[in-house]
């Protein structure tokens, strides 16, 4: 609020000038604030003043989604420490804190950030190590996500969608009917309310673990890997299939995938959304507009039976392929445009090498061939 509001006076904020302001008021206003160490505050303003210049840049460079700062709340902070194996040092306590484990990467301890979540106090720790090189096994595959399958790839591999959070629902309900009827910070609502966030935190670790596995797997096998640029929050209001959406996770596969691939030396290609995966026939290239979302399996006109899942990998592994090779433009090209060029494309090449038999001169006889 106070950097905004210096902004729209013409001033220019940073973290020193807001970090100088804060100290003048932080005894009278936030005495908390001496409870934790002094890095913990300083460390906030640099994110702030980061923020800001991440978010005009992207405003400079007119990106689509900008990503306004948001408040972050003061549950979740960094200051000085110390790792020693399994213990964590830090400021302003007199004690060391054991971990559960020693850290697993070794390199240079950049910054630790402690939270949080679900009566589980847990300490990221921001190492810097060198990029390991990665040998593939595999060049290419396509990825196509769903909801009765939750990743079907080209080669026939495919992750089941384990649909925690439905599976989960009755009990969920139950908690928050329980919570309804209790009086608000009561000892009873309190406990009710930890009841729902350790609930809600098994659900979500539960399928973190297996997005972790799933997408670890695919960008340590594939160099190349094609997805569909999906509009996850467009297709989740369709109030039909927002639960089973947000309980499949596609934001967050989409989001490991992308950081993994890079990581591993790999190469993801998204696909244009309206790209029509599904419904187009790898063999010969023909569109059945007429399917629906029940429609599995279809027949093509060219008597294959293509599986609506598989297909659509196979599409997006091709379309994948041609536009790594520099063939693919703005709006991919479906099979069938592709089939129209190629036929173009050999008429023209019988016409010209049927001008270059034809004589320059007519022969002997007068005839002209």
């Amino acid at each position: 609020m106070e950097w905004r509001e210096q902004y729209e006076a013409g001033e220019k904020p940073s973290a020193y000038r807001l970090k100088k302001q804060f100290n003048a008021i932080c005894r009278e206003r936030f005495p908390w604030s001496y409870e934790v160490s002094k890095c913990a505050g300083d460390s906030g303003f640099k994110n702030l003043e980061a923020a800001f210049r991440d978010f005009f840049r992207r405003c400079k460079k007119g990106d689509t989604q900008k990503g306004y700062p948001r408040f972050k709340s003061r549950r979740r902070s960094c200051g000085r420490f110390k790792v020693d194996g399994h213990w964590l040092k830090l400021d302003k306590l007199d004690a060391p804190i054991n971990m559960a484990e020693v850290l697993r990467v070794a390199g240079q301890v950049k910054s630790v950030t402690i939270s949080e979540d679900g009566g589980h106090w847990c300490a990221a720790v921001n190492v810097e190590v060198e990029r390991p090189k990665q040998e593939h096994v595999q060049e290419l595959a396509g990825i196509d996500l769903g909801i009765k399958t939750l990743a079907v790839l080209s080669n026939g591999t495919q992750y089941e969608n384990q649909g925690l959070l439905r599976s989960e629902l009755r009990k969920l309900k139950r908690l928050n009917r329980e919570l309804s009827r209790r009086q608000e910070r009561s000892r009873r609502w309190n406990r009710t309310k930890k009841k729902m966030a350790k609930l809600q935190r098994r659900i979500a670790s539960r399928r973190l673990d297996y997005q972790h596995q799933m997408t670890t797997k695919i960008a340590r096998t594939y160099r190349v890997i094609g997805v569909e640029d999906l509009n996850v929050a467009g297709m989740k209001c369709n109030h039909r299939l927002a639960l089973s959406i947000a309980d499949a996770g596609f934001g967050e596969t989409h989001r490991q995938r992308a950081y993994k691939s890079e990581g591993c030396g790999g190469m993801l290609v998204e696909i244009d959304r309206f790209f029509p995966s599904w419904g187009l026939c790898h063999v010969c290239g023909c569109i059945s507009s007429d399917l629906t979302l029940a429609d599995r399996t279809w027949t093509c006109d060219c008597g294959a039976v293509p599986d609506r899942d598989s297909d659509a990998a196979l599409n997006i592994e091709r379309q994948a392929l041609e536009m790594v090779a520099g063939e693919g433009s703005r709006r991919p090209k479906t099979p069938g445009e592709r089939m129209s060029d190629s036929s173009e494309q050999s008429a023209s090449k019988r016409e010209n090498r049927a001008e270059e038999r034809r004589p320059s001169k007519p022969c002997q006889f007068g005839t002209v061939w």
